[in-house]
Order: C-alpha cells, then structure tokens, then sequence
C-alpha cells in the first residue's frame, strides 16, 4: 500500500521508489525502545578488493571504486537491478523483519511490540496462498458485481468514491497535502492519473519499441480479462475499449518534467471549482461515497485533466467505465498477489519482457514482509527499531545532520553570486530546518484496522482503505508536524519542503551507509552524503521555491534568482550528455533536482568531514589517503547492475540518474576529488572552465 506523495512534496535519496508508509499519530512513545548497542568493532569500511586497478580513477571513477563488485556481482535472476548498498541492505532489512512476521503469524507474540496480532493475521493472509487458489476469483468477483450497478455517470462516481476508499485509484487520485502556498494548512490534492502503463508517453510515442509495448500491453489485457472470465471474444473487446480509454487520458496528462514545477501543480480551487473544471462529474456524490463528503479545499496538479475527463464523461458509455473500473481492480490485487497464481504469472510475463528484465519471480515471503511494512508500517518497525538500531546510530546521525548544516551556512557565507537579502532568507531557512532520524517519537494506532486471516484480498483493500481515511482525514486539521512518510525499516531517505525537514529512518543508517567502527572519512562519504543530498533538495530547483516556514513564495531576488538558473541550466547540459542505456540518454530537467542534491550534497559532506577533523591528520584506510576514502566510500555505497529493460524504464520515468552518473556526474566537477586523486587537466572526470557545474 505504498503511498504516492503529491508532486513535489518529496525529494528521496534512492533511485528506487520513494516508499511512503504514512504517518505518526499519538501512540507509545519511542523513547527507551532503541536496542541497546555492542561496541563497534573497527573495519575500514571500504572494500578495497571490490577496486578495478586497471581502470584510472581519473578515467572512470565509478569503474575504477565497483569494477571488482560489478565483474564477480550477477544480478539475482528475480531481481531487475542489484545494488551493493541499497539492495543488499534492503535483502538484510527484510530478513530481520521476516523473524518478527514468521513469530507473529505463528502466535509467538512479544508483549513488547505493538499490534503483533494484526501484523501476524495479514502477513499469514498474504503466504496462505493454497486459501488464495481455493477462493480464486470469488473476491474479485463481488467486487465487480457491485461495479456493475453503475449505470450512469451518478452511479460511476459513487462506485469511483468506494474504490478510491478502498486504495484503488482508477482515473484519478485524491490524497491529502499541506497548501502549498499557506503550509499551516492541509487540502485535498486531486492529481493526474488513470494510467496503467508507467507514464504517457508509453502510450504516446509512435517508436517501434513504443509501439511494440503498446501491442504487448493489448495481449496482456486480453488475457488477464480472459483469466478473470472474460470469453475470448469479450475479452478481446473489452481490451481495446480500456486501451482506448487510457489512451485518451494519457493525452492530458502533463510530462514528468512539467510535473515538477511546483508552481504549475498548484491551482488552489474549492468544490465549486472543481465542479466547474468538470461540471458533469458529481463530485459531492464521489466525496460522500469516499466517505468525505465535507470536503471543500482542494488542489489541482493539472486542469487540463479535469477538462478531458469531463469530455470523456460525455463521450464514453457507461459500460466502458464499468469494464476500466473492473480493469483497475484486477490489476490492482493481481500486483499484490491477492489473487490466484494465474493471474501474477501473467502479469510477470508481461512486466518482465517488457518493464524489469528479471528471469524468475520473487519468493513469496519477501512480497508479503514488504506488503506487511506497507500495511502496518510503523507497528512492524516499532518492531525492528527495538530488536536492530542502536542509539549510537541515531546519535552519530544527529552529529552528521549537524555538521552537514555548519558545512552549508558557511557555504551561503561565500557564495559571491548570492547577496545580501537573499542569503538572509537562505540562513533562515537553513536554520528552521526539522531533522527526524531512526523512528517516530510516536506510533501510528492501528486498533481499527480489521485484518481478515481467511482473505488477502479483503485484508489488502482494507489496509489500503485505512490509509486513505487516515490520510484524507489530515484535511482541514493542523498539520502533524511528527509525522512521517516512511517506516523505520525503509531504506531510504526524503526532504519535505512543505515541512522544511530531513528524515532519516533506521532502514539506511546500516553499512554501507553507516558503518558503526568504521572511519569518520568513509562514513561522511557515505552516509554524509545523503544527508547533504537531503539537505541541498531544500535549495534544489524545486526546494528552493519553498521558504523556511515550507510556503511555496519567490525569497530570491530577482538577479540571484536568474544566476541560479544559469548555473542549474549548466546542470541540465551536463547530464543530457549522458547515456543512460543504449542509444537512450538521460533527460536532464527530469533529474535536475536529483543531479543538483548529488553535487551539493558530495561538496557539503567533504566540507563537514574537513571540519569535523578540525586540522588533525586522519590516519590512511586500506591503502588510501583519508581524503581518497571519503569518495571511495561514496562510490561504493553506489554499484550498482541494472538490467536494460528497467534501465530503459528509469530513463523515462526516474528523477534520478544511473548510479554511474550519481558517481561520476558530480565528482567530475568536484576539485577536491581531483587533487585527492591528482587527476591532470584532460581527464574525463575533469570538468574545466565552462563545463565545470557549481550550484551550492
């Protein structure tokens, strides 16, 4: 039940999806829950065996650091792409949680840990796959029936408002955000959507690769109505009515690149504005059907949407609704493996062809412990953080937050293209920043949520319905500034502009991120990295709109504010040079954010490791200089194998580039990583003169 953030709300670490669990809400508190921590034995923290001596560090940087790992480091036949720091850390992280799933579905409940019966009841609902074969389609079946009774436009946004209440979101998504523009407070944010391909240009584009998806997708339609009942004939119709359907949202969709202007997503409207964006959808009957209906504050991200559903609304005969509502539920529980094995065959044959390239199906058990974190996010990671984080943990994170932030006031103290008035407003917000490292201060109650042992299916819809009322009930109350959008356990990290914060859960704070014993100079590459990472996106091209107290208001004057252009339009150029696969390269306005919080985020974390020496001589690691082992432990926290299909995918719909250009992009213009490794003028990973990029 992964939740998707509204655009721009959140800015994450990884290159893999930015997983959001939801949010804290008043419960046990966290304090004294932190297992206790063993001394950390010494270990230099890089691996120095994992080095390809043949390749020049000043050649290739990311080759030279992983080149060992990526020769002997296949990636695993289930998986798209292989990482040496997110994925290994991840398979680490589901292992442990797999302990806590296994002794809760089993009735060994720990009296420490909060809602182990609902944790043990859904991941139990989830393995029991001989109970999924025996109820085959009977779930997805009643689910239809009731879709059936919309007749009319009336009766397909009521059924729309209970499918949304349910977490399936066909043709569009309401969720709940903080007002970009007054962050004291939360409205309704109707987004874009409808799609089941992962974005509108897949259904777009007229390249024979495009086209040729286009056709798998088809077939793979067919088929899964074929599976769910649908005879041959209806199937094939039903089909192309779909396609059809989602062709023509696709056409009003905005780019991903346009969906990154915080300025262009915000178009604040009341109902009576949306009703006026499509007049024939009765919006009061979908919010009372969602179960909301006092709603009245909202925002769009794109009213060109509204304008071609409302066109459709009139265009499309109720039947074709009913048959794409159908669609979207199937596809819906058939992704989470709530339906028989029939139906996830398919649905990985299709994906694996044309979106992943992986060779074998996950095992079941790893999906279930990630639905289950899904679910009961912050009661399985109440779990974890007591059993697996240390405080020490928490508190060296909290020194590197600490000087990371030294590392960027002192950098707004010098830059000589900012002045006066503008860096004033840049230390404030730098100086209101929130940070939130390990796990909440509060636990998310889950007493209601209703777990049905004897059903996935059911226990899936009712999870997701939970964190949908949990979210849209936010609206019109302060904002929970506690909160957090990621469970403990995730492997990642995010900036929120609207809160003007860094989390940092437990799941990344482990080697080769943070490595307990390890030296200052590897961990500050690391793990320091994504902090600075975090803290830039608050200054990136989309952070840097927001202001201190998270409002979306022009601070910069208006020379300052063209400079930065300049120098982040430097950016784009660099990376638009890049190849990501094939004869794909890389869109550099989609990842500029990214590419900008890369290159600050390496030149704060060297600054704060610099400063945190303060002048003493560090000892060499495993046969570098400290200074070489700074950028030897970033670059290994990143090797990374990709497969070419899901490079193709992430080219067209990651933020973030290749893990080879989040190495070599922003070291190539980094002067320290050049004396370090005395690279001469020429080298590859030397950017001179015009070419050289510098943003913060």
């Amino acid at each position: 039940m992964s939740r998707t953030v509204p655009a721009a709300a959140l800015a994450c670490a990884l290159a893999l999806a930015c997983k959001s669990t939801g949010a804290t809400a008043p419960g046990a508190s966290a304090a004294g829950a932190a297992a206790v921590s063993a001394p950390a034995p010494a270990t230099p923290g890089i691996d120095p065996s994992i080095v390809d001596p043949a390749v020049k560090p000043c050649d290739d940087f990311y080759r030279y650091a992983c080149g060992g790992w990526l020769a002997r480091t296949p990636i695993p036949p289930e998986k798209s792409i292989w990482s040496r720091g997110f994925s290994e850390v991840e398979e680490r992280n589901v292992a442990l949680l797999r302990q806590v799933t296994d002794a809760d579905a089993a009735g060994q409940l720990d009296a420490k840990d909060r809602f182990p019966q609902k944790v043990g009841d859904f991941y139990a609902a989830c393995m029991d796959e001989a109970g999924i074969e025996a109820r085959g389609t009977k779930d997805l079946l009643a689910a239809w029936a009731r879709i059936d009774q919309a007749k009319d436009v009336p009766g397909l946004a009521q059924e729309l408002g209970l499918l949304h209440k349910q977490g399936v979101f066909p043709l569009f998504r309401l969720e709940s955000d903080q007002d970009a523009k007054d962050a004291t407070q939360v409205i309704g944010v109707v987004e874009q959507g409808g799609l089941s391909l992962p974005d509108r240009d897949y259904y777009l584009k007229d390249d024979p690769k495009s086209a040729a998806i286009q056709q798998a997708y088809r077939e793979h339609l067919v088929r899964m109505l074929g599976l769910a009942g649908a005879a041959p004939a209806q199937a094939a119709a039903d089909a192309k009515a779909i396609y059809a359907l989602e062709h023509a949202l696709a056409e009003a969709h905005w780019t991903r690149v346009e969906m990154r202007d915080p300025q262009r997503t915000y178009n604040r409207v009341d109902l009576a504005g949306l009703e006026q964006a499509a007049p024939r959808f009765p919006w009061k009957t979908y919010l009372d059907a969602l179960g909301h209906g006092g709603l009245t504050a909202f925002s769009t991200t794109t009213p060109r949407f509204l304008g071609r559903m409302n066109e459709l609304l009139g265009s499309t005969p109720p039947a074709t609704w009913r048959t794409y509502l159908k669609w979207r539920v199937l596809s819906a529980t058939a992704s989470h493996r709530a339906l028989p094995k029939a139906f996830y065959d398919e649905r990985f044959a299709f994906l694996s062809k044309n979106f992943t390239g992986a060779e074998k199906q996950e095992v079941r058990w790893k999906d279930c412990v990630h639905a289950t974190d899904g679910a009961l996010g912050e009661a399985l990671g109440q779990a974890f953080v007591r059993r697996h984080f240390g405080e020490d943990g928490k508190e060296r994170t909290h020194q590197l937050v600490s000087d990371v932030e030294g590392a960027m006031g002192r950098d707004l103290d010098g830059l000589a293209w900012m002045d006066g008035p503008t860096r004033a407003k840049a230390r404030e917000k730098l100086a209101k920043v929130v940070n939130k490292v390990g796990y909440p201060d509060s636990w998310r109650d889950y007493a209601t949520l209703q777990v049905d042992r004897a059903s996935y299916f059911n226990s899936l819809l009712a999870a997701q319905a939970f964190e949908v009322n949990r979210d849209l009930s936010k609206i019109g109350k302060p904002v929970d500034r506690n909160e957090w959008m990621m469970s403990p356990p995730t492997v990642n990290a995010y900036y929120n502009p609207s809160m003007n914060e860094m989390v940092f859960p437990a799941g990344i704070l482990q080697p080769p991120f943070f490595i307990r014993g390890a030296p200052d100079a590897v961990n500050y590459g690391a793990i320091g990295m994504v902090v600075g990472h975090e803290l830039t996106h608050g200054f990136d091209d989309q952070g840097r709109q927001y202001d201190a107290l998270g409002n979306l208001r022009d601070w910069w004057t208006p020379a300052v504010g063209a400079e930065f252009d300049r120098r982040a339009a430097c950016v784009v150029k660099q990376y638009d040079g890049y190849v990501a696969v094939d004869d794909v390269k890389l869109n550099g306005k989609l990842t500029l954010g990214e590419n900008i919080a890369d290159l600050g985020g390496l030149k704060l974390a060297y600054a704060a490791w610099l400063a945190s020496r303060a002048g003493k001589p560090a000892a060499p690691v495993a046969g570098f200089t400290p200074e070489q082992a700074f950028f030897v432990g970033y670059a290994q926290s990143w090797c990374t194998a990709v497969r070419p299909q899901a490079a193709r995918l992430r080219a067209a719909t990651d933020p973030h580039a290749p893990p080879v250009w989040r190495v070599n992009g922003p070291l190539a213009n980094l002067s320290a990583f050049q004396e370090a490794f005395s690279c001469p003028a020429g080298s590859p990973m030397v950017r001179a003169g015009a070419d050289r990029c510098e943003v913060w």
